[in-house]
């Protein structure tokens, strides 16, 4: 054992002279349950989550714009004032004379302007030289897959920023985290094929059988070509864990709205209530009145310009929004868009996909079946963006309608409970609030919902995380919503977790600078309401508000924050003003322009 030890103590010698670091054992937080560590978890991110560059044709150079930075794919730049002289006459013309003096012609093609890095070929391929910054190829295309502990600080940085999987990288490890990048505009085909092959290296290179995986919002679409195009592949039993989480399964009612042109054009939301919906403050009311400067029937030439345009030069080409458009809606929206000849290439992509979604909820519970432990994770109770038609109809998360990610749930429109007759097809998964039935959703036993979470903002809930990564992370086979009812219930509420663990990581020493007793006592407190609300599984809105208005009152009474101020009696008094004065206008001169009456007259 002596010399056991002193040949030891050599060879660590003999490293630190060489420059080579000893390599200590791995340390990992113990989250209190059984931990996965054998199988690597590969994150499939949602919509804009990687950084896309456009590179010179060695593949190796990015181009540099004229401020010398990387020329970006997304987001797009846009230099406005190049695009205002082509609007300018056109738009003051067509006021002047109230008839259309090529404003429409102008406006439809901006989207070709605003996306000309986004022209793609009849392919469906961008034409210009746009590649993706693969976190998991870091050291380049051909170079073996990178996990989070092999990106320098400033990749590792971008990923935590888009995905806050901190926790998970510290029960699994980051050498057992990969974060999977793709272009959100660009081929799905090559992006699935991207994955299929990753996941091979990534088999490969860790000695393992299985991986698991976290299709995320748009990377839904993703996996579910990957599970239809690779099923002779037996892709199934190389799948551990997977966890769809807001996951587009068929799409969103607000991508098969646009590329079927359902705008929410109708009197009501034209002239009084969609602006104001988009634009905060008196503007949004104010633009109401602007509107009616032009003829209501040039204005609905412009909607149907700016579809035209968007679709019909840009995002028809992208095989990745496409897959964002729903089942009931893809007949209809290939035939406005993909009937022409030149479009054969797309539409042949399209079509494969659609495919792969109309079997998606069938393929799911295959996966199942073969063995994969599958769960989603489904938000509700927000309205879509109210530019729609669907906003009006279906229950969301702002971006993706409920029936999507719950993969056929049955539920009631926002805040309406289903009716009072309603009996579920199975008693025991109905929403407290009555406004969703669980159990016709494909996976009734593996679906957790959350109560008024924003779409855009599940990164910040610590809730969700969380879940997401006891679910991911887990050893344990078949967990479901009744293994987990007493900590993770399957109806819960969401939550901006960013503000509580903010101010625990800021203030977590500052009770010892307080001089006044009391205050010191009730700041201690307040913060460990905090830290309890933090560390609880279970959303109970009235509690939350309850903590921080608490934590807040003492941060404002020690004087380090100021205290909340309501809108100013000005601001107040401008909104009303241009309330009223949008409201006046709507009931006494109607949902048209101020020169519609006229045009009738002259006309007639």
């Amino acid at each position: 054992m002596k010399h056991i030890k002193q040949l030891a103590a050599l060879l660590l010698a003999l490293a630190l002279a060489l420059g080579v670091p000893a390599i200590p054992a791995a340390a990992y937080d113990d989250p209190g349950w059984a931990v996965d560590r054998e199988h690597p978890v590969i994150i499939v991110h949602g919509i804009f989550q990687s950084e896309v560059y456009l590179y010179e044709e060695d593949n190796a150079t990015p181009v540099l714009g004229a401020d010398g930075r990387p020329v970006r794919g997304w987001p797009v730049e846009v230099d406005i004032n190049a695009l205002i002289p082509g609007l300018i006459f056109p738009l003051l013309g067509s006021l002047l004379l109230q008839s259309d003096l090529g404003l429409t012609k102008a406006i439809r093609g901006l989207p070709g302007e605003v996306f000309s890095l986004y022209g793609m070929d009849e392919t469906a391929r961008p034409v210009q030289n746009l590649r993706v910054a693969k976190t998991h190829r870091w050291n380049g295309g051909n170079s073996a897959p990178t996990s989070l502990a092999e990106l320098d600080e400033a990749a590792k940085r971008g990923v935590y920023g888009n995905i806050p999987v901190q926790d998970m990288a510290g029960i699994v490890g980051e050498e057992n985290v990969y974060y999977f990048a793709y272009d959100s505009l660009g081929n799905l085909g090559d992006i699935v094929d991207d994955l299929y092959i990753t996941i091979q290296d990534i088999l490969e290179k860790h000695g393992t059988d299985k991986v698991s995986v976290i299709p995320i919002s748009l990377g839904g679409t993703i996996m579910n070509a990957l599970v239809e195009y690779y099923k002779d592949a037996n892709i199934a039993a190389q799948l551990k864990n997977v966890v769809y989480v807001i996951a587009a399964l068929d799409g969103s009612a607000l991508a098969g709205d646009l590329f079927t042109g359902r705008f929410a054009a109708d009197n009501v939301n034209l002239y009084k209530n969609l602006l104001p919906s988009l634009v905060e403050g008196p503007a949004g009311y104010l633009l109401n009145i602007v509107l009616r400067l032009l003829p209501k029937r040039l204005v609905l030439s412009i909607l149907d310009a700016v579809l035209e345009g968007l679709v019909g030069d840009v995002v028809g080409y992208i095989t990745m929004l496409w897959a964002l458009v729903p089942q009931k809606d893809y007949e209809t929206a290939a035939a406005m868009w993909l009937g022409d000849p030149k479009m054969a290439g797309v539409k042949a992509q399209t079509d494969k996909y659609h495919n792969a979604q109309a079997n998606a909820r069938k393929n799911i519970l295959a996966l199942r079946a073969a063995g994969v432990n599958t769960y989603a994770i489904a938000e509700f109770n927000i309205p879509l963006y109210p530019f729609v038609a669907s906003a009006f109809t279906e229950n969301s998360d702002v971006l993706l309608h409920l029936d999507s990610p719950s993969m056929g749930a049955t539920y009631g429109y926002i805040n309406t409970p289903l009716p009072a007759d309603y009996v579920p097809e199975t008693p025991g998964y109905m929403s407290p609030c009555r406004i969703v039935d669980a159990s016709t959703g494909a996976l009734p036993d593996h679906t957790w919902y959350f109560k008024d979470q924003d779409h855009e903002r599940t990164g910040r809930s610590d809730v969700i995380m969380r879940l997401t990564m006891r679910l991911a992370c887990s050893a344990e086979e078949n967990i479901s919503v009744h293994t987990l009812a007493d900590t993770w219930p399957q109806f819960n509420y969401g939550r901006d977790g960013r503000w509580l663990t903010s101010n625990l990581a800021n203030y977590k020493d500052f009770g010892l600078t307080i001089e006044d007793e009391a205050d010191r006592a009730e700041f201690i407190a307040a913060y460990a309401a905090l830290e309890e609300l933090a560390e609880a599984s279970i959303v109970v809105p009235a509690q939350e508000e309850a903590v921080r208005q608490r934590f807040t009152d003492i941060m404002v009474k020690l004087g380090v924050w100021s205290a909340p101020q309501p809108p100013s009696f000005r601001d107040r008094a401008l909104e009303r003003a241009a309330r009223f004065l949008s409201d006046a206008f709507y009931y006494a001169y109607g949902p048209r322009g101020f020169i519609d009456p006229i045009w009738r007259i002259w006309r007639a």
